[in-house]
């Protein structure tokens, strides 16, 4: 039988890998728009570049945020 600290230690444990998949799941979402305003602006395409590196970053973190949501 597991203990009690084991069981809310799982139990937070999932629920901050919810929070980081919505987090990464919705800057998935959000930071396309900042490649395309860092793009219209005339930043450099470095900092572009760094931008959608980190939206891929966020997809492959996020990309199962509403399948597990659901239990």
């Amino acid at each position: 039988m597991p203990s009690v600290r084991s069981v809310r230690a799982r139990g937070a444990a999932e629920r901050a890998g919810v929070a980081v998949r919505a987090a990464a799941f919705w800057a998935a979402v959000a930071l396309p728009f900042s490649a395309i305003a860092l793009l219209a602006l005339g930043w450099d395409l470095s900092l572009v570049a760094v931008v959608l590196a980190v939206n891929a970053a966020a997809l492959y973190l996020g990309h199962g945020y509403r399948d597990r949501s659901d239990r």
